[in-house]
Parts: C-alpha cells; sequence; structure tokens
C-alpha cells in the first residue's frame, strides 16, 4: 500500500481513545487521483482466430491469399486505415469500426511467446513467465497516484496479482457486495452466524486502533504489513458505505452488464481497473464456425459499451470516453490454415485491440505475413522494418503502463514499449 497513510497513523492514539469509549470512528477516505486514466480489460479465454482483425484477402477483397484460410462467405470490409473480415454472421464489427474506428487501434502479430493456454495467458497478461510479476490492470492499479477501494476489480477472466495481491478484488459470482458487508461468513459448508451490527462496528474499529497503534509505533516489514491491514478495512469502510450509490448489489451476468457496471464504479472512483470475460467457446479445434457468432456478440457489446461512455459524464474529463482505455486480448492465436474438423490449432501470434482515451485510433500497429508469421516494425509508426522489432505481449503491455501514467522502467527494465499506440 501506498506510504501517503502515514498521516493517518499520526492520529493513532486520538482514533484509539475514541475505539475505546464507544464513539463512532470515521476514518480518511480513499481518493482516486484527478487526471488518472482508467483501463477496462476483456479477455477471450481459449484463444481466439486472429483472422477476423487481420484478415488475409487478395486485392479483389473476397480470395482468401495463399497461406491462410479465411472463414467461408466473408470479406476484407476496411473504414479508413483499419480492416476486418466481415461477413453477414458478424455486421456488429462494420458497425463499431464504422462508429468508433477514429478511437481504435488494432495490434497485429503479436508474439504471446506460447503455443499452451496457461503459459500464453501469462504472457498475455504480464509481459512474462514469472508469477512473482503483477498483471498489467493489477500492477496500473497498484502503481498509480490513487488510493481506490477496489484498485483492480475482476468480474470474470484472468488476474494474476504477483506481488500486488492486495491491489486485486474478485467481483464475479454474485458475491462482491457479501465479502463488503461480511455476509458471506453465513454461506460456506459450515455456516457461521454474524455478528449484531453494533458489535461488528464495535470490532471493526478496535481491528483498526490497534493496528493503527503497531503501525505508529514499528518500522520496516512489520509497519508495512499493519499499513496493509488499514488499507484494507479503509476501502471496507468506504464501499459499504457507498455499495448502494454504486449498485454494487447486482453486478449482472452479461458481459455488458458487468463492463457497464465497471465503468460506474471507475467514474465513482472506487476503481482504477476492471477485467471481464468475453464469452465463448474460442478454442476451435472441432470447427471454426461460431467464430463469426462469437465476435457478432462481443463487437455488439462493444458498441454499446461506447455509446454508453461517450453519453455518461466523466469523473475528471466531460465524457467517460475521455478517461477510461478499453483492451480486448487473448492468451494466443489459432493456425492459419483449418485442421481436418474446419478448426484452428493453437498458434503463437494474435491480434489485440486498444482504444478509446489517449489512444492513437484508426491505426494498424504490427503485421503479419501470408503465413501469419509476425513481421518486424517499428514500434513509433507501426509499419514494417527490417529494423524494427517482433511485437510482444510485454511491448503492448508496458505501452499500457506508460499510457497510465507509470514508468515502464520501474516494472519490466528494459523492455521497449509500442510509444505508436500513445496519441
Amino acid at each position: 500500500m501506498k506510504t501517503n497513510r502515514r498521516q493517518l497513523l499520526q492520529g493513532a492514539a486520538a482514533l484509539w481513545a475514541a475505539t475505546t469509549a464507544g464513539l463512532t470512528v470515521s476514518t480518511r477516505a480513499a481518493h482516486a487521483a484527478r487526471g488518472e486514466r482508467k483501463f477496462l480489460f476483456f479477455f477471450a479465454g481459449g484463444g481466439w482466430d486472429a483472422t477476423p482483425l487481420d484478415p488475409k484477402f487478395g486485392e479483389d477483397g473476397i480470395s482468401p491469399i495463399d497461406g491462410t484460410d479465411m472463414d467461408p462467405d466473408t470479406w476484407r470490409a476496411e473504414i479508413g486505415n483499419l480492416s476486418w473480415s466481415g461477413g453477414d454472421d458478424r455486421p456488429a464489427m462494420d458497425r463499431f469500426f464504422t462508429r468508433w474506428g477514429n478511437q481504435a487501434a488494432l495490434v497485429r502479430g503479436v508474439n504471446v511467446h506460447s503455443a499452451g493456454h496457461e503459459s500464453g495467458r501469462q504472457w498475455a497478461m504480464t509481459g512474462t513467465s514469472s508469477s512473482n510479476y503483477p498483471d498489467w490492470p493489477t500492477t496500473l492499479a497498484a502503481f498509480g497516484s490513487g488510493d481506490y477501494p477496489m484498485p483492480h476489480l475482476v468480474f470474470s477472466g484472468p488476474a494474476y496479482p504477483g506481488n500486488q495481491g492486495a491491489a486485486l478484488v474478485r467481483g464475479g459470482g454474485g458475491t462482491l457486495l457479501d465479502l463488503i458487508d461480511g455476509s458471506i461468513v453465513t454461506q460456506p459448508d459450515v455456516r457461521t452466524d454474524p455478528f449484531a451490527t453494533p458489535a461488528d462496528s464495535m470490532m471493526d474499529a478496535l481491528v483498526y486502533g490497534r493496528a493503527a497503534q503497531f503501525a505508529a509505533s514499528r518500522e520496516g516489514l512489520g509497519a508495512s504489513r499493519a499499513e496493509d491491514l488499514l488499507g484494507s478495512l479503509e476501502r471496507s469502510m468506504e464501499l459499504e458505505g457507498r455499495r448502494f450509490e454504486a449498485g454494487l448489489g447486482d453486478t449482472g451476468s452479461t458481459m455488458l452488464d458487468q463492463a457497464i457496471m465497471a465503468c460506474e464504479v471507475m467514474r465513482l472512483g472506487l476503481s482504477r481497473c476492471a477485467m471481464v470475460s468475453i464469452p465463448g467457446g474460442w478454442d476451435t479445434h472441432g470447427g471454426n464456425q461460431n467464430v463469426g457468432p462469437q465476435m457478432d456478440n462481443f463487437f455488439d457489446g462493444l458498441h454499446e459499451l461506447f455509446e454508453h461512455l461517450a453519453s455518461t459524464p466523466g469523473r475528471d474529463a466531460p465524457w467517460l470516453i475521455d478517461e477510461v482505455v478499453v483492451v480486448a486480448a487473448s492468451e494466443l492465436g489459432r493456425t492459419p490454415r483449418f485442421n481436418g474438423s474446419m478448426g484452428r490449432d493453437h498458434w503463437p501470434y494474435t491480434s489485440m485491440m486498444v482504444a478509446g482515451s489517449g489512444v492513437r485510433g484508426n491505426r494498424v500497429f504490427g503485421q503479419t505475413d501470408d503465413g501469419f508469421i509476425a513481421l518486424p516494425v517499428d514500434f513509433e509508426t507501426g509499419q514494417r522494418s527490417d529494423s524494427g522489432d517482433i511485437i510482444g505481449t510485454e511491448n503492448v503491455g508496458t505501452a499500457l503502463l506508460q499510457l497510465g501514467g507509470l514508468d515502464p522502467e520501474n516494472h519490466l527494465p528494459g523492455i521497449q514499449p509500442l510509444t505508436g499506440l500513445l496519441r
């Protein structure tokens, strides 16, 4: 946790006196940093087919090129500098890019350094193969200048807290409000009766006061751990008081429900980052026929989300679209050729999309050849360059850290961010 809590610790004696006297204790509310960008991540578990975002058609825009199979009855659709595979089974892609393409950047030929699910997922989310590193949203939430009650809120999808577990909150499965108000203790296999409200409040105050006293009288690791406990208590107290304002009692079940809820808690200053999974069966070994409808569902929800962002007042900007960054990714790609079941197997190169605040929209970064092998590119222009490098997940992720106001060198030293993404 951040050391700016030290001011609170200086009042530990007074707080303890109030506690022992049975008085109501008020704590310093967590603050969201003004002007700090928020990040909403979407993740397609299983490894999505990247060809809808990196289409391979001939000059006529219909005939597939040698080296890569395209879904039947699809064609190259394009607007501005962007192109994608259009089709009657995915009209929402046309609608989204036509309306919001100026906000969106496509990143192609992203190397996930793996063709396995778990290792690819970790590379995609952390830019490393080590479990010690927190993922991009956790890092952004933990090291930003704000102090959020729920720094990184995971509705669904992957989460890698690394050494920053205090910044990550799991909110899926309908348990978020139960965690906040403590009623989750009544739900395990061995039922536990909850304390009455006065007793519960007194216990909270007692624990808080003792932790504050301990932290005020210690240095080093002991004080740091006590500060972490104080931070958790502060967040819990603030959230319990604001749970109805944020609508936390109903986080919804659809991707769009969860995405809009994520944006609402960001608008209220309760979270900086959130993760939502993209529904569908993306691991398409047995057939690729559902990819188009799944892409259609995703981009339909994305279109509605951007309409919401563009029409909802922001916390620090005129509209939410001016302060929220949307990232869509997956753990790996799929082979350029269909297998015997008209499906696609695992492939280490994929595509991503980054859109919203501070993103250089209507741009494509990265390139693959006719056989869907990534090519080296210039990281500023995104265009093919023999003197450039292949884009890796670590290059995209460190660019997101930079977009979020962090110095990537403090987190993944020596990694070059994909700076062209930044406006």
